[in-house]
């Protein structure tokens, strides 16, 4: 009991980092719930507390709970003055498609089911510790030996590293794991895993208050109960792998950058290009939706022809240099230490392999549309998604509807190039991992169906 308050304690400091870090990207330009606020805070206080203790190695500096913590002090004494000075406050009322009321049967129903998967998510992560092969062979070991060495030894990327599959895999919630143990003072695989959950809540918060800047209460619900209660996406809260806090950034990215499309907030378009770089700091997969998303903002900013402002040419290359400067460290370390990856290489991406390749067109559709169809993980989902996307194209392509369809389909595309080039076996490489992949997108997937199917949505 005592280790499960020191890390509550723990996570709520994070958050508070977290907060601050909105706070100073964000001022007053976002009119954002408490609710969003408290989930986005909570990926980028994991976030930027991970990239400072990777820091920690380049300056050959020690962990310790109060050395990792007290930097964020200066953050905290500038945001103060800010506050103070400007008045600028980061909670304004958000817009709304109806005026409140009180919630009703339906209301009532959807919210405790959404709050029960909530909390059976947290209840199946904490009745038993790390088991899963990837979150133990990959995931958990790095965070164990960071715990014990108190550091990421300097030997760590030249010779342990190796040791393990995937030493490239960027280390985000490995040394977020890191944290949490050092707090506890102990390895409890088991009550670190909360964060996993956490992470499950946090972007059903997003998804319910993105839905209401233009639903009512029920529609919001609804859509936000057919998340919480596609069964895969629930099983992967409780099993220490990354897809969960991999999509909340994807997700958070996804929402913010749909947003600056609408009104072109500079808010929006930093925290847009802020959430990509730490779903690439998350997993390798995430640098994928850096280049996607960055793709959109100049697609979307050059579609203006003479209508494009010195603004929207800034927030494009402030989106890339962004991203850029966030994944600068990880990407400097792994060229330093020649760490590549050992599945997939980049070198195999041109147009004569791709098409020696193609005869891996078949088993790929094959076991996609397994799971387009295999209602065991899904419910009905995605036979529903298509059909709805189907019958409505004329509403996909619109403004900014389109560009939340694109990245769907381009990160789809992006994975089918991803199979294409691995040197691993094609039938083991999907049957394991497309579900994985879907996962990645899922949450924006719920949300442009429920805008699809919205009448005068503004996002």
């Amino acid at each position: 009991m005592v280790e499960l308050i020191i890390i509550l304690i723990s996570i709520t400091a994070v958050t508070f980092i977290g907060c601050n870090v909105l706070y100073l990207i964000a001022g007053k330009s976002l009119k954002l719930k408490l609710g969003e606020i408290v989930a986005v805070s909570y990926g980028l206080g994991l976030g930027f507390l991970s990239l400072e203790m990777l820091l920690f190695y380049f300056a050959g500096w020690a962990f310790t709970v109060e050395g990792i913590l007290s930097p964020w002090l200066l953050l905290l004494a500038v945001n103060a003055v800010r506050y103070f000075r400007g008045r600028s406050r980061l909670m304004e009322p958000a817009l709304v498609a109806a005026p409140s009321r009180k919630p009703g049967l339906i209301d009532v129903f959807l919210a405790g089911g959404i709050v029960f998967e909530v909390i059976y998510a947290v209840f199946r992560a904490l009745i038993k510790p790390i088991e899963s092969y990837d979150a133990i062979a990959i995931y958990a070991i790095r965070s164990k030996i960071f715990f014990l060495a108190k550091a990421i030894p300097q030997d760590y990327f030249a010779a342990i590293a190796r040791l393990f599959p995937h030493a490239d895999y960027p280390l985000n919630i490995q040394l977020s794991e890191t944290f949490l143990y050092m707090s506890m003072g102990s390895l409890n695989d088991a009550l670190v895993k909360v964060i996993f959950p956490f992470f499950f809540a946090a972007i059903l918060c997003m998804l319910y208050f993105a839905l209401r800047r233009f639903a009512s209460r029920t529609y919001a619900l609804v859509f936000t109960f057919i998340l919480a209660t596609i069964p895969h996406f629930n099983n992967y809260a409780t099993n220490a792998y990354l897809e969960v806090p991999l999509a909340f950034y994807i997700f958070v990215s996804g929402l913010f950058l749909l947003r600056w499309l609408e009104d072109g907030s500079s808010g929006a378009i930093i925290l847009s290009a802020v959430a990509a770089s730490l779903a690439g700091w998350t997993k390798n997969e995430g640098l994928m939706y850096c280049v996607i998303y960055t793709g959109l903002v100049f697609i979307f900013v050059i579609s203006k022809g003479k209508k494009t402002s010195k603004k929207d040419i800034l927030h494009a290359f402030l989106y890339s240099g962004i991203i850029v400067l966030v994944s600068l460290p990880w990407t400097l370390l792994k060229a330093g230490w020649h760490i590549a990856n050992d599945e997939i290489a980049l070198a195999n991406l041109n147009p004569a392999n791709l098409v020696r390749q193609l005869h891996k067109l078949g088993t790929i559709t094959y076991e996609f549309q397994k799971q387009l169809f295999g209602p065991k993980k899904w419910n009905i989902f995605w036979p529903a998604f298509i059909v709805v996307m189907l019958l409505n194209y004329k509403k996909t392509l619109e403004m900014p509807v389109r560009y939340a369809a694109a990245a769907i389909f381009l990160a789809l595309s992006g994975y089918v190039v991803f199979y294409m080039i691995s040197y691993l076996d094609v039938v083991f490489f999907t049957s394991k991992t497309w579900a994985r992949f879907m996962l990645d997108f899922l949450p924006l997937a719920v949300y442009l169906l429920a805008v699809v199917l919205k009448e005068d949505v503004k996002c």
